[in-house]
């Protein structure tokens, strides 16, 4: 039996997004949860992209819109279908948070 060697996916980047209200608009923010290895401190990667377009008043909460402007500037959600279209309410008042990795990032 010939062994071959396995190629282990690289583990993609892991990224935090925040959707929250700022001014009477919803706005997201991204951030990398990656560590170094030496110092221990968070990547300093760090992508605001606001505002989203879409007020709060009476809209609910704007998973879809939130989601392709996540895309449409390289991540995508780790998992969309988990709590609501993707995002999970962080128990402050209009504050939602996911994971989510970079659409561009290649895992051999």
């Amino acid at each position: 039996m010939t062994e071959t060697d396995q190629n282990t996916p690289a583990a993609r980047a892991v990224y935090r997004a925040q959707a929250f209200i700022r001014h009477g608009r919803w706005h997201l923010e991204v951030a990398s949860l990656d560590r170094e290895p030496d110092t221990g401190d968070t990547e300093a990667l760090l992508v605001t992209l606001w505002p989203v377009g879409e007020t709060p008043e009476g809209n609910g909460f704007p998973a879809d819109s939130l989601r392709a402007e996540l895309r449409d500037n390289g991540f995508a959600l780790a998992d969309p279908d988990q709590g609501t279209g993707g995002w999970t309410p962080t128990g402050d008042q209009d504050r939602y948070t996911t994971a989510c990795y970079r659409t561009d990032e290649t895992t051999a």
